[in-house]
């Protein structure tokens, strides 16, 4: 392993932005986002990622999901196309969609079909929740393709990624996630407090963020932020950092607003918005 570094903080003052938008753009100008994932009983997850990724400004979104979870989608966000799970990925997806592989997926026979599929497709993807626990299962061979990934695990999936216990993981969180790139390869973030992002080379760690965050579907919250602004042009590191800059400090602005135990993962959905406001003016 290459020596574990100390992480540098995410600074306000530095973070990727994105640009002026355009007076004569169009839908497809700002990216085309994929959430792959609502298994029956989990549209929740599925809505809650496709939201936040059309809410931080991607250009079309589509969910992807069981047909049990239609109404979910449809209910939380209508401006989402709806897809039912298809026979095989290839067929609905382009190399110029951003996957966004995981929220509420399940780990049922069409999740590790899935899996296998998406881990030969050469587009974008982003690879959370129940894609990372069939990727523990069937192991790195899995990724058979060149495609630009960001992994968004939290500390018990990055375990049974490294094969290894949670604690262990805490114990020493920088070393787990250069484990995990040299393992896997790739864009990694792993979740927590002070969440730490590596890319290869360089080692971040978020300043923001609240226990009110630890939450059902905040991942997926997560989820769908790096995505969508990763399809509106920004690079993948630059999307990892903005995205967990920008979710941490909608987590701390409605824990400001509710109390930390009242926030729930539709809160930090809604404070997207003036987060983005605060980033361009500072």
């Amino acid at each position: 392993m290459t020596s574990i570094l100390v992480p540098e903080d995410l600074d306000l003052r530095t973070l990727p932005r994105l640009g002026v938008r355009s007076r004569f753009a169009h839908k497809d100008s700002f990216g085309r986002v994929t959430v792959l994932g609502g298994a029956p009983e989990y549209g929740g997850a599925l809505a809650l990622a496709a939201k936040a990724a059309y809410r931080v400004g991607a250009g079309v979104v589509t969910a992807m999901g069981h047909s049990s979870s239609r109404s979910h989608v449809a209910a939380l966000v209508p401006e989402a196309t709806w897809s039912d799970w298809p026979a095989r990925l290839v067929r609905r997806l382009s190399s110029s969609h951003f996957l966004a592989f995981g929220p509420g997926l399940g780990q049922g026979l069409a999740g590790h079909d899935y899996a296998r599929e998406a881990g030969s497709l050469p587009g974008p993807q982003l690879w959370d929740a129940d894609a990372l626990n069939i990727l523990a299962r069937l192991g790195p061979g899995l990724l058979k393709s060149g495609a630009t990934r960001i992994f968004t695990p939290h500390p018990g999936e990055a375990a049974r990624l490294l094969d290894c216990s949670s604690a262990a993981v805490q114990e020493n969180r920088p070393a787990a996630i250069q484990a995990l790139a040299e393992r896997y390869g790739g864009i990694w973030i792993l979740k927590g407090e002070s969440t730490l992002l590596w890319e290869g080379r360089e080692l971040r760690r978020c300043p923001w963020g609240n226990p009110g965050m630890a939450t059902g579907g905040s991942g997926d919250v997560l989820t769908g932020v790096i995505v969508g602004l990763w399809a509106q042009g920004l690079a993948a590191w630059e999307a990892a950092q903005l995205g967990v800059a920008v979710h941490a400090r909608a987590g701390d602005r409605a824990a400001a607003r509710l109390g930390e135990a009242s926030v729930l993962a539709g809160d930090l959905i809604e404070e997207l918005p003036m987060v983005l406001q605060e980033l361009d003016q500072s």
